[in-house]
C-alpha cells in the first residue's frame, strides 16, 4: 500500500524516489499510475522519504491533477524558454531542466528512479544529471523494488475497484456461456442463428463486445482455446476453428478497467454437450487440486507450500509435475498463480524454480490457476480464480463465477 511507501524506502536507505511520468499513455506506466490513479496527466512524481509525494504537472492538466489528491507543483515554476535559449544543446538543457528541479524541491541523497522510459534518453539525462548534483546517488532496483513491494498490497479503494472489475469480468463469460448455450446441436457441431455454423472467433467477438459494453478494455491474448489447443497454455485459439461437442474449450480472460487500470484474471474450462470420461476425470482432478488449496491458505504461509501441496496432489494421481521433472510439457506444467493489480503479473511468485520466499500477506490480490496439459491427448484443463487476503487473514475470491465443465446446448 502507499502507506508502507516511508517504510520501504527506509529499509532500502532511500532518501527519495521519482517516478517518471508517461511517455504516451499512462496505461503503459503502472509505477505512475499508481500515483495518479490512471488521470492523464504527463508530468513526473517525487516522493522524499517522510514526506508526502509531490506530482509536477504542467497548467493544462490543472484539474485532472487536483483529483489525485497529490502535492501539486507546477512544471511552469522552472521556465524551459529560458533554460533552452542558455543551453542550446538538447541534452543538456533537459538535464539542466532537471538539476533545477531537483535542486529546488531538495532531492539528494540516495534516490530511486522508476516508472516506464524510452532507456536510451533516460539513461543519458540522469547519469549527466548525477555528475551535476553533488551527493546525488542515483538507485535502480532490479527485483522487488520499492513501488512494487507496496503495490502488492491493495487498500480498501484498490479491492473495492478489484471486486468491480472481476463482477463484470464474470458477466462477460457469462455472456460467452449464454451464446453457446443458445445454440442448437448439429452433427459434432453447434450452429446458431440462422443455421450458421458457430465459431471460436463467433464466441471471441461476443467477449469482446460484453468487454467494450461493461466498460472494461482487454490487451491482445485472450485465450479461448479448444481441443489440443487447450493443452498449450499461452494457445490464443484459432478463430476459424468450429465449436465441437465433447472437446476442452479454454477460456482465459483478464481485462483490466478502461484506461490502464486494474485487471482481473479467471480461466473457465468448458466441454459443449458432454464431456468424455478422460477429459471428466483431469476436470475433477483440477477441479481438486483448487478447492484443496484455496482450503488451506493461510495469511503470512509461504507461497511455495501452495505450490508444493498442488504438485503433491497431481502426482498422487498420476500426473507429472514441474516439481519433478524440467523441462516439462504434459501435466501440471507452470506456477500455481501470480500477483494481481496495475499489471497482470505483479511481484508475487508461486513458483517451483525459484523460491524467494514470498509469503502471502494481509491486502495480497493474487491468481490461483491450478491446470493439467496434455496436448498429445488433444485437451487440456485450467481452473482460476483471483483471490484477495483480508486485513484480518480471511480469503475471498473476487471471481463469484461457477466452475461447471459441461455447457447443455439447445435445451
Amino acid at each position: 500500500m502507499k502507506s508502507d511507501l516511508d517504510r520501504l524506502m527506509a529499509e532500502r536507505n532511500l532518501d527519495a524516489i521519482v517516478v517518471e511520468g508517461p511517455d504516451g499513455l499512462e496505461s503503459a506506466n503502472p509505477d505512475y499510475n499508481y500515483f495518479v490513479g490512471g488521470r492523464h496527466i504527463p508530468g513526473l512524481i517525487i516522493k522524499k522519504r517522510g514526506q508526502p509525494a509531490m506530482l509536477l504537472h504542467g497548467p493544462w492538466e490543472q484539474n485532472e491533477a487536483e483529483q489525485t489528491g497529490l502535492t501539486l507543483v507546477s512544471l511552469n515554476r522552472w521556465n524551459l524558454r529560458e533554460i533552452l535559449e542558455e543551453f542550446p544543446d538538447r541534452l543538456e538543457a533537459r538535464v539542466e531542466h532537471r538539476r533545477r528541479i531537483f535542486t529546488d524541491l531538495g532531492v539528494r541523497g540516495r534516490v530511486g528512479v522508476y516508472g516506464t522510459v524510452k532507456a536510451g534518453p533516460f539513461f543519458a539525462v540522469m547519469s549527466r544529471l548525477a555528475q551535476q548534483i553533488e551527493g546525488l546517488e542515483l538507485v535502480a532496483e532490479l527485483d522487488r523494488d520499492v513501488i512494487s513491494m507496496a503495490r502488492l498490497t491493495k487498500d480498501a479503494d484498490e479491492i473495492e475497484r478489484m471486486r468491480m472489475v472481476g463482477q463484470k469480468t464474470c458477466a462477460v463469460v457469462q455472456a460467452a456461456v449464454d451464446f453457446i448455450r443458445a445454440g442448437q446441436i448439429d452433427g459434432d457441431g453447434v450452429r446458431g442463428a440462422g443455421g450458421v455454423q458457430l465459431t471460436i472467433g463467433d464466441v471471441r467477438r461476443v467477449m469482446m463486445r460484453e468487454i467494450a459494453a461493461q466498460g472494461l478494455e482487454s490487451p491482445a491474448g485472450m485465450i479461448i482455446a479448444q481441443g489440443r489447443d487447450a493443452g498449450l497454455p499461452h494457445a490464443r485459439g484459432d478463430d476459424d476453428m468450429p465449436l465441437r461437442l465433447g472437446q476442452a474449450i479454454v477460456i482465459d480472460i483478464f481485462p483490466r478497467e478502461a484506461g490502464g487500470g486494474y485487471y482481473h484474471d479467471m480461466t473457465r474450462t468448458f466441454a459443449i454437450g458432454y464431456a468424455p470420461p478422460e477429459l471428466q476425470q483431469a476436470y475433477n482432478d483440477v477441479l481438486g487440486a483448487f478447492t484443496m488449496v484455496t482450503a488451506a491458505f493461510e495469511a503470512g504461509t509461504p507461497t511455495k507450500t501452495y505450490q508444493d501441496m498442488v504438485c503433491t496432489y497431481f502426482e498422487e494421481r498420476g500426473h507429472d509435475t514441474i516439481r519433478r521433472t524440467y523441462p516439462i510439457e504434459e501435466g501440471y506444467i507452470h506456477s500455481l498463480g501470480h500477483g494481481l493489480g496495475l499489471e497482470i503479473h505483479e511481484d508475487l511468485s508461486f513458483s517451483s524454480l525459484v523460491d524467494r520466499g514470498d509469503t502471502i500477506e494481509p491486502g495480497a490480490v493474487f491468481t490461483v490457476e491450478p491446470g493439467l496439459y496434455y496436448p498429445s491427448r488433444g485437451f487440456g484443463v485450467r481452473i482460476e480464480d483471483t483471490y484477495y487476503c483480508t486485513s484480518d487473514g480471511r480469503f475471498e475470491s473476487l471471481t463469484p463465477f461457477p466452475k461447471e465443465l459441461v455447457i447443455p446446448v439447445g435445451q
